[in-house]
Order: structure tokens, then C-alpha cells, then sequence
């Protein structure tokens, strides 16, 4: 109740005390006093009254403004109470409105009341305060319908619902695992909007969580503050309830104005894109080096979005020596941030130092990196071509990112008569369009490996409908990084794929090699040609070998 006079404080306080009727839907008396006071106020007043006809919350204002209703009820009362009812007395012409108040009917949807009494402090020229009441339904675009609607005296003498509807949580989990619901924008292409889609709900799915909903919208009028438009977000919000979603995640990289727009909106948890491949990232780190990066990428991201709320913007100062503004809680957590993104970055000096040690001690090596899309089966072929046993494996699954930290293994070439050769390959992070910056900027380290390779084989996964457009993401990524290497194009999976792909591949590339990591297809062809790059004519034994199990099968 801040910003109030003590005498009004007083007077809501002994509202709040008040017992309604635990049959009827509340006591007539009771509201006329709440509805004088709407009216003294100039605002809007809210209950929350539980079974037993106790008011539990009395909310001051709009309910958009509450954040999440039930946080606001006493922690101790909260499992008390079995059956809500929230009564409203509304502040405004238009209060049977609900587009008018769309943002108070989400907010009330988050709190599940088996009734929402509503009505006006101001009186028709009958004398009369009208009022209505609403029950939960689904199938119902707004979440609410109409149950009643007469004038105030005459709702509450009604019966109250009990047991109405079903009492579930806001955010219901199944099996553990975060529901989320994907917002997306359509652009001019929708073929590239429905891959850009899937590519999303694979990194959500990567990341631990369900997609249970889409909702999608037309790019024709960019609105700069929300990005989606008004009506739709309100839509959205009904639906992220509607799918008891605990989540939403958008398709793009929002600034910290536009999230906090589109969270008071939705009055649910919004994470862009970007945010989500640093989580992802975060799970996979297993390496000191790896965690490093991904914390210093995290904190660069968070700076900007910094938000202070309440009592943390207060001043801290007080007395001789500390007298005037102080330091908020904001500027010093964005000091505490700033300190910590530079110790990082001394540490991943000291990181990039240490490698560059390594790389010096293996000169006189040939090195080639796998490069490619994420989940392109970088991590694959390097298992099938070293034949490592299952303790020097890399981690390899069917998720993106899957593989954080880059590994180097050795492919042995045997010679007669000599000691064998010996070509060094490392797994490196797989890419994505659209990197984040800060992810660039503190994996640079790790992507010196990439930079300093003698040769680069750009695995593709042959077999995604996406292929190409893949393909060119990791050739702009690597322009971009200023990488001169040599790139030779390698069609991972082609046993999963139809024969168009290899046709349209081949007319791009006509030197692409063509393999399979799981089946082994085309992995002796591989090996011939690097040794042959690297060696020439050293490999002859190899390429008898080769023509040696041609013949048998």
C-alpha cells in the first residue's frame, strides 16, 4: 500500500479484515464500501477471498501491474485455501470490456478462481452498480465466460462455484522437464521460416525442454518497442496458459526494452535465442576451459540486462562520509560483473597462451580441423576415422551442440619399413547461424584451432533439406573469422539421403568426398585422400589396400 495516506491504509485494512459469506458469492456490504473507496482512490481494488469467506489479498491498481497474483498472498496462507473467488471493482467506463482489460483477465487466469465477480463503482442512473460474473472455460478464446450478469446486490446473493474447475499449477512439468512455447515471426520466405522453426525447437529440445505450442505471425508492421504485435502477444498469453506452458522462447535476439515489454505483456517468462544457446552451452561445457568461455559469453550477455526492482535501487549510504545518492544495488551488481568479465578475460589470455604452447610442441604435424553445422556428424567421423575405442570416444548424439569442447585425436597412416605418418584431427564446436557475439567473442580462443589448421574438411549433412543453406553459414562464418586454410567439402550420411541431394551437391562441389560415419561408407576413400594431400605418393600401400577390398566386395 505504498503511496498511500495513513488514514486510507487504515481504511482498506479494515476492509480487508471484513468477513464475507462463505455460501453467497460475497457480502453486498462490504463491496459498497470497496466500491467508495475505488472511487475516492480514482483506482481500481481487487480481492482475493478463499472458502471460508476470509479476504486473503486486497491489490491497489491495474492487476497487470501485480506480476504473478499469487506471489503476493502470504506464503502460509497459500495452501490454505481451496477454492478462490477474486472480486474486482473496476475503475473505468468500459469495464465490461475484457479487450480493455485483456491483461487483467491473463493475470487472473494465473490465479484459477472458480469465480471472478466484477463490477462498476459508479452507479446507472437507476441507482444500480452492475456487475457480472465469470467462470474459467477453455474453449473460450479469452479464458473466461460470462456466467451472470445483473446488478451488484443481485450477484451476490448468488451461489458460489465450488469446485469448479480443476486446480492445476501455472507451471505443470511433465517428466521433469520445462514446457515452452515458441514465438516466431514470418518473414517474406516461409519455407526458410518453417526451417529457421525447426531448427529452434531443436535447440530447445537440446536444451532440455518440450515445445507444446507455436505461435506464429506475419512480419508486415515491425512494432520496434514488442516486435510482435499488441493483440497478438495477448493471444499468446492466453495460450502459454491455456498449454500450462512455464516458458516462452522467441526466434530472435531481443534488446533488454523489447523483453521487458514482451514479459509485462505475456506476464510469463521470455527468453530469445540467443539466451537459450548460452544455456545450452552452459549444460554442455565439461572442460575447466569450456566453462570459462561460456561463463565469460554469459556475463557479457547479462551486462546490458541488468534490471533493478523496488527496494534494490534504494540507497545504500547513510551518515558522515555517505551522504547523497549512494550506490544502488544495480550499479553495484553491474560493477561486480565488470570485474569478473576482466579476471575472465586475464584467465582466457592465459588459456589462449597455453595453447598456443601446445600447438608449438606439435609443429612438424599436419592438423586438420572438422568443421561444419552443428549436428552435421563432426563428432561421428572423427570416431570412425581414428577407430578409437570406446574409452577415447567423443561424445556423439543426435542434439545440437552436442559437442562443446574441441578434442584432437590422432589418424595413424602405417608405412613398410618406416615409422607410420601421423595427421592430427580435431573436433571443433560445431557452428550456427546467427551466432551471439559475446559466444564469438569468448570462444575465440577455441576457434584458433579452426584458424591454424593446415586443411579444413566442412562436413554437411547431406541428408537435411537445409544442406546448402548450412553450407554457406559455415563458409560466411569462416570468411568472417579471416580463416585462408584449405576447405574440402565431406557429405556426411549419405545413407540417409535421396539421390537429388547427392546430384545438386556434386553440380556445387565436384571434389566433394561422400561418407557415412555410422555405416563406414566411403571412410577408406577419406583416408586415401588425405594421406595423398598430405604425403602423395607415401600412400601407395594404403591405396593398395583400398583397391584390395574394392575387389572383394
Amino acid at each position: 500500500m505504498k503511496g498511500l495516506r495513513p488514514s486510507q491504509q487504515r481504511r482498506l485494512e479494515v476492509l480487508l479484515h471484513r468477513r464475507h459469506s462463505a455460501s453467497a458469492r460475497a457480502d453486498i456490504l462490504i463491496l459498497e464500501d470497496l466500491a467508495e473507496e475505488a472511487l475516492a482512490l480514482k483506482q481500481s481494488l481487487h480481492m482475493i477471498i478463499d472458502v471460508r469467506g476470509l479476504c486473503r489479498l486486497l491489490w491497489v491498481g491495474s492487476l497487470d501491474h501485480s506480476g504473478n497474483l499469487l506471489s503476493h498472498v502470504p506464503e502460509g496462507r497459500r495452501d490454505q485455501i481451496q477454492d478462490w473467488r477474486l472480486v474486482s471493482c473496476l475503475f473505468s467506463d468500459n469495464w465490461k470490456d475484457f479487450s480493455c482489460v485483456q491483461r487483467d483477465a491473463i493475470v487472473a487466469l494465473d490465479l484459477s478462481p472458480v469465480c471472478w465477480l466484477r463490477f462498476s463503482p459508479f452507479r446507472n442512473p437507476g441507482g444500480i452498480r452492475p456487475a457480472s460474473v465469470w467462470i474459467l472455460d477453455a474453449n473460450v478464446q479469452a479464458g473466461w465466460k460470462l456466467l451472470e450478469e445483473n446488478d451488484l446486490a443481485t450477484i451476490c446473493k448468488g451461489q458460489a462455484p465450488i469446485n469448479h474447475c480443476e486446480k492445476k499449477s501455472s507451471f505443470q512439468l511433465v517428466d521433469s522437464k520445462e514446457r515452452v512455447l515458441l514465438l516466431t515471426l514470418v518473414g517474406k520466405s516461409v519455407i526458410r521460416s518453417e526451417r529457421d522453426l525447426s531448427e529452434l525447437e531443436g535447440l530447445v529440445r537440446s536444451a532440455g525442454a518440450i515445445p507444446v505450442a507455436i505461435a506464429r505471425q506475419k512480419s508486415v508492421n515491425f512494432n520496434p518497442q514488442t516486435i510482435w504485435g499488441i493483440g497478438k502477444l495477448q493471444e499468446v498469453a492466453l495460450q502459454v496458459r491455456r498449454e500450462n506452458a512455464s516458458l516462452v522462447i522467441v526466434d530472435r535476439e531481443l534488446t533488454p526494452s523489447q523483453a521487458r515489454n514482451i514479459e509485462r505483456l505475456l506476464a510469463s517468462p521470455v527468453m530469445d535465442r540467443s539466451e537459450l544457446i548460452l544455456d545450452i552451452f552452459a549444460q554442455r561445457a565439461s572442460s575447466a576451459a569450456g566453462r570459462l568461455q561460456v561463463e565469460l559469453a554469459q556475463l557479457r550477455y547479462r551486462k546490458s540486462r541488468l534490471v533493478g526492482r523496488g527496494h534494490t535501487l534504494s540507497r545504500q549510504g547513510g551518515g558522515i562520509g555517505t551522504r547523497g545518492p549512494g550506490e544502488t544495488q544495480l550499479e553495484k551488481d553491474r560493477r561486480l560483473i565488470l570485474s569478473r568479465i576482466e579476471r575472465l578475460g586475464r584467465d582466457l589470455k592465459h588459456l589462449k597462451k597455453q595453447r598456443s604452447q601446445l600447438r608449438n610442441r606439435r609443429k612438424g604435424l599436419f592438423r586438420t580441423a572438422l568443421v561444419g553445422y552443428t549436428n552435421a556428424g563432426k563428432s561421428s567421423l572423427l570416431n570412425a576415422l581414428c577407430k578409437l575405442s570406446s574409452q577415447n570416444q567423443v561424445l556423439a548424439e543426435n542434439k545440437l551442440f552436442a559437442t562443446l569442447d574441441p578434442t584432437t585425436r590422432r589418424l595413424i597412416f602405417p608405412r613398410h619399413g618406416s615409422s607410420p605418418n601421423e595427421l592430427l584431427i580435431t573436433d571443433t564446436v560445431g557452428f550456427l547461424h546467427e551466432l551471439p557475439a559475446p559466444l564469438m567473442e569468448a570462444f575465440q580462443s577455441t576457434l584458433e584451432e579452426t584458424l591454424e589448421a593446415d586443411l579444413l574438411l566442412l562436413v554437411v549433412d547431406i541428408s537435411s533439406p537445409d544442406w546448402q543453406f548450412q553450407l554457406d553459414t559455415v563458409n560466411d562464418l569462416l570468411d568472417s573469422l579471416g580463416v585462408n586454410a584449405t576447405r574440402q567439402v565431406v557429405a556426411n550420411k549419405i545413407d540417409c539421403c535421396d539421390s537429388s541431394s547427392l546430384e545438386a551437391i556434386s553440380c556445387l562441389d565436384n571434389s566433394v568426398i561422400y561418407v557415412s560415419a555410422t555405416t563406414g561408407s566411403g571412410l577408406q576413400g577419406l583416408k586415401l585422400w588425405l594421406c595423398q594431400k598430405f604425403w602423395g605418393d607415401a600412400c601407395s600401400e594404403l591405396q593398395v589396400a583400398q583397391q584390395t577390398k574394392s575387389q572383394h566386395e
